[in-house]
């Protein structure tokens, strides 16, 4: 069908009619879920270059979704969860799980109102450079609540949106060695404004910018000096080469001004990058890179500016069986103390493939 070769469907995004669950009609809504479960094998634990443990593990995911399938508005629920075991390091085991809602409002074809929320319980990995730096050896658990608006519009060839984020996070306390480590100090609320706007000036050729602010304030008092507010611009461009090759590229500026005078102010260049390479309608090469500021757990440290890079390939084996394939290396370093330290170089965590 024309949807299924048409320019911009890759691999991954490509409809199979004869596979896709059709999942259960309920009047007006679907019923969708999912489950899986298998056994792997990690030859690194702790991403060490030293001191170097493996384990086996074994895992299990699953989903539920109820979603309208009207042809203006929607609305839906869902949950997932995930979950691990190792068979001799049980310390490292977790069980992550999510559960929410949205509901859109569709004024036309261009222009919608969509309200979202979502309550989750993650984890930082064991293997995460900020949770290794703060010298804890077991995943970090931690709960948060998100609730999001977003709005879309267009106007001819401008394209508008505009979106509102409020964000918890309530960190778990661990114990390491018979010694408690208090991670909730950590515990903050987060709202994150956002105004992007494309401009199309061929057919999937646009020229993009986008602004966002982002003020965090700690629920502790102990940590009321992180607080932060920070603003970010960016500017470029989403290009369709030629139909094989198409590019999402953009560049900026990002600053991050801390409540404490004795924090620095934090600040460097912004990247959001994607190039995308489909040699045939079967296989899809994807890059992507990523310049980011995130917030520490550690009791020496604000926040660390983390630059990610990746590389993932799919190939569509039988119409029936997708083999995928990444490569991720992640370079981070901190920029923002709480208190003087000597200066490090940066340290990166090692490439995972």
């Amino acid at each position: 069908m024309p949807r299924d070769v048409e320019r911009g469907v890759t691999v991954e995004s490509r409809p199979r009619r004869d596979y896709d669950p059709l999942g259960v009609r309920l009047g007006g809504f679907r019923l969708d879920a999912a489950a899986e479960a298998g056994l792997g094998w990690d030859s690194n634990l702790f991403g060490r270059e030293r001191n170097i443990r493996s384990d086996g593990f074994a895992t299990q995911s699953g989903s539920l979704s109820l979603d309208s399938d009207w042809s203006t508005h929607a609305v839906g629920v869902s949950g997932n969860v995930d979950a691990r075991q190792y068979f001799r390091e049980s310390s490292l085991d977790w069980t992550d799980w999510n559960v929410g809602g949205f509901g859109r409002y569709d004024f036309s074809a261009d222009t919608n109102v969509d309200a979202r929320y979502r309550h989750y319980r993650q984890h930082l990995d064991v293997y995460n450079f900020d949770v290794q730096t703060a010298g804890i050896s077991q995943p970090v658990p931690y709960d948060s609540d998100e609730v999001q608006v977003t709005g879309v519009t267009r106007f001819n060839r401008v394209g508008l949106l505009g979106t509102g984020t409020y964000r918890t996070y309530r960190f778990q306390d661990t114990t390491l060695a018979g010694v408690p480590q208090p991670v909730s100090n950590n515990d903050f609320d987060t709202v994150i404004g956002a105004v992007g706007t494309t401009y199309a000036f061929a057919p999937g050729r646009h020229i993009t910018g986008v602004v966002r602010v982002q003020d965090i304030n700690y629920t502790k008092s102990v940590s009321n000096g992180r607080d932060s507010f920070t603003w970010e611009a960016l500017v470029g461009f989403q290009y369709d080469f030629d139909g094989v090759w198409q590019g999402r590229l953009a560049f900026g500026w990002r600053q991050r001004d801390y409540r404490s005078p004795t924090i620095k102010t934090l600040e460097g260049p912004a990247v959001e990058g994607q190039l995308t390479w489909s040699p045939s309608l079967l296989t899809t090469v994807s890059f992507n890179v990523a310049r980011t500021i995130e917030e520490s757990i550690r009791l020496d440290a604000v926040s660390y500016q983390r630059t990610t890079a990746a590389a993932r390939v799919d190939h569509e084996y039988l119409r029936n069986v997708i083999l995928g394939a990444d490569c991720g290396p992640i370079a981070a370093n901190t920029a923002a103390r709480t208190r003087p330290r000597p200066t490090a170089s940066p340290r990166s965590a090692p490439v995972t493939c």
